[in-house]
């Protein structure tokens, strides 16, 4: 009854609207990167940081600073050690960082 006193409804009380394939609550936050908003680039391991994050020297000479993708991680059976040739998917939005994609043999 005090609800309707001040005006509110059933309604309002209710959640956002969220997207039945996501779960997301709006088209906005459940955009994926698109292979337009990334590039490749080869670069050796320079160093071991933690949370499977590597600083990574490009071929071009720039360092990024790049984390293993999640299926590298899940069985950890692919290490990657400073030394070690990898494939990078780097951002185009902040090119100081970027996803270990391959590691080369």
């Amino acid at each position: 009854m005090a609800a309707d006193a001040l005006g509110l409804h059933r309604l309002s009380f209710l959640p956002a609207p969220r997207c039945l394939c996501t779960g997301a609550f709006s088209k906005e936050s459940s955009r994926v990167a698109s292979s337009d908003d990334v590039f490749r680039a080869q670069g050796t391991v320079t160093a071991t940081l933690r949370n499977a994050t590597f600083k990574v020297k490009l071929d071009s000479g720039h360092e990024v600073v790049a984390r293993a993708s999640g299926k590298m991680r899940r069985g950890r059976l692919i290490r990657i050690i400073p030394g070690d040739r990898v494939e990078l998917e780097v951002s185009t939005y902040d090119p100081t960082r970027g996803r270990i994609v391959w590691r080369y043999r």
